[in-house]
């Protein structure tokens, strides 16, 4: 079961609200969730979006990934819930350091490095990727279709009947 934190649509029609929930990946969009965490109302001046921090921060945790939406609003408004600290086993009374647990920020890839790399990199390296299902089903049929062609034994094409007009 893959949990997602997704935005559900709510209000009439030209009149929309948006609840933050917690559901199943599988759950239509605005149908079953597990959980409330927020609302959001774009028609407020300026937008209003609240939401419970700690519980995001819990499902984060938990294995629950946001949508991308929900996920450019935390970092504007409670960026520490999308890097939550994890959960460690803690006796009681011990005291425990919170600056050497948080994970450290992802760093910004430079996509110009990349675009050189890739261009260096040999045509035949590139092209080495694993397969995907279709590409190997389109491959097999461009193999048969290339047999059968060498083999000299073509199926003849049935003609196309011509299109009755209407008058």
């Amino acid at each position: 079961m893959s949990v997602v934190i997704r935005m559900k649509r709510a209000g009439a029609k030209k009149r929309p609200f948006y609840r933050v929930v917690v559901a199943d990946s599988r759950f239509a969009r605005d149908g079953r969730y597990i959980e409330q965490l927020g609302y959001y109302d774009p028609l407020t001046n300026p937008a209003k979006f609240q939401i419970d921090a700690d519980k995001f921060a819990d499902w984060i945790r938990k294995g629950a990934r946001p949508s991308e939406s929900v996920e450019v609003m935390m970092a504007k408004h409670a960026p520490n819930a999308l890097r939550p600290l994890p959960l460690l086993p803690i006796e009681p009374g011990a005291v425990v350091d919170v600056e050497g647990l948080a994970p450290p920020a992802p760093e910004a890839k430079k996509v110009k490095k990349a675009k050189k790399e890739k261009k260096a990199a040999p045509k035949a390296a590139r092209l080495a990727r694993t397969p995907s299902k279709r590409n190997e089903k389109k491959a097999k049929t461009r193999a048969k279709a290339k047999a059968k062609k060498a083999s000299g034994v073509v199926k003849a094409r049935k003609a196309k009947k011509p299109k009755k007009s209407k008058k």
